[in-house]
């Protein structure tokens, strides 16, 4: 089988489930379709090493969270909380609310950050959390706890002010 042939009929199929992946990661579809166009390039310059590859898919995922949190690292912000969320004292309404719960979310540590949107936005239970993070199942327990205890805390200190 030719490198072309390889690519396009085992890496190119496995676009849609990386797709889903690096938009987990980094709740951003744009952002998301950058990292897969990436991985592509970096697969197909490391084609060669491919072929000796016993688990695709394993490897594929693992450079597709790589290149996320090498995105993440990028653009990390480093503005305090309250200049960057910039919200009124008025009483929020139920959208509002959200796009409060969002900021407050992404401005957790990316691992527990990355647990919470796995369990609440793409509604995976525990044991997918750890397939999808390579982590134990007490470990998703733990980023989950420590996220939510987080945001429990920022939340009071929004209410405060």
């Amino acid at each position: 089988m030719s490198d072309t042939q390889m690519f396009k009929h085992r890496i190119l199929p496995m676009q849609p489930k990386m797709q889903h992946l690096a938009e987990v990661m980094l709740g951003n579809e744009d952002d998301a379709a950058d990292v897969v166009q990436d991985c592509f390039v970096s697969l197909w310059n490391d084609r060669e090493r491919l072929r000796d590859v016993v688990n695709l898919e394993a490897w594929c995922k693992t450079l597709v969270k790589r290149k996320c949190i090498d995105m993440i690292r990028r653009n990390k912000p480093t503005v305090e909380i309250d200049e960057r969320m910039n919200i009124a004292d008025e009483e929020q309404d139920g959208e509002e609310r959200l796009q409060l719960a969002f900021r407050l979310i992404d401005r957790l540590p990316q691992r527990q950050a990355l647990a919470v949107r796995l369990k609440h936005y793409d509604g995976q239970d525990t044991q997918g959390i750890a397939a999808t993070m390579q982590i134990s199942e007490g470990n998703v327990y733990v980023l989950l706890s420590r996220a939510y205890n987080t945001l429990k805390q920022m939340i009071m200190e929004y209410e405060k002010d």
